[in-house]
């Protein structure tokens, strides 16, 4: 019974040997043991160069999909740079100067409404037709003055004298000179009237004896702008040498007539 036993337990001391070097074999551990052989040690060894292998192509692989998606988000990048810079070109007519930058050129967004034609320049709401009603007030007619325009009363063409009654000749206007002598005369007597000269206009035409010419014959012919009539020739001439009537027409001579009695 003795020696069965021993021999049992030196038995199963070696199955626990063998099996233990074969379970460390299996694990990818390169342990010489007496029950491995050669064959399987390099078996276990070239499994374990295909894993590190295949481990090495798997992180190349990746490292070269990241460097794939690096060059594609480049990519997209860049053409999308070159989209903008069309854009900008297309919407402003080109530009004149470079880009100093390396950022893109900023992309400006074509208007694609114009602005409401009611809306006022200052971003105020346009009133409501009914406020613009209220608010507008009832046109004001302009006020007119008629021009009181009159002209001037310079006497009657053919004046009245009496005996006794003198007049100063301002100036003569003869109507064969190839002028209007009545509008001449008329306009010179409206303006001394308007500076504030008595004056008068008539015309000339033999019916009065004391305003004769140098062959002592009364005057024809003419217009002429008068003074008066005065009760004297020197009343007549005071008059017609005061500075206001000076002043209205100058270089005045003055002379004096009693148109009513004949010279001499």
């Amino acid at each position: 019974m003795d020696d069965r036993t021993g021999r049992t337990r030196a038995g199963g001391r070696a199955l626990r040997s063998g099996g233990d070097s074969r379970v460390a074999a299996r694990a990818g551990r390169a342990v010489p043991t007496k029950d491995v052989s050669a064959a399987q040690l390099e078996r276990e060894a070239e499994r374990a160069e295909r894993r590190a292998a295949t481990r090495a192509a798997g992180r190349s692989a990746r490292k070269k999909s990241k460097r794939s998606h690096s060059a594609v988000g480049a990519a997209i990048v860049a053409g999308a740079a070159m989209v903008a810079t069309f854009a900008f070109i297309l919407t402003n007519g080109g530009s004149s100067t470079p880009q100093t930058s390396d950022n893109p050129p900023p992309v400006v967004a074509p208007q694609t409404s114009a602005p409401p034609a009611s809306a006022s320049p200052s971003g105020n709401p346009a009133p409501a037709a009914s406020t613009v009603k209220a608010d507008r007030k009832p046109p004001v007619a302009p006020v007119t003055t008629a021009a009181t325009t009159t002209t001037p009363n310079t006497g009657p063409q053919s004046p009245v004298f009496r005996r006794g009654q003198w007049i100063a000749v301002i100036d003569k206007y003869p109507t064969d000179a190839g002028m209007e002598a009545d509008q001449l005369a008329k306009q010179l007597a409206g303006k001394m009237i308007a500076a504030g000269v008595p004056a008068r206009a008539m015309l000339l035409n033999g019916q009065y004896p004391g305003v004769a010419n140098s062959n002592l014959q009364a005057e024809t012919g003419a217009w002429v702008v008068y003074l008066g009539p005065f009760k004297s020739a020197e009343a007549a001439l005071n008059v017609c040498q005061e500075p206001k009537t000076q002043q209205a027409y100058g270089s005045l001579a003055c002379p004096t007539y009693e148109p009513a009695a004949a010279p001499g």
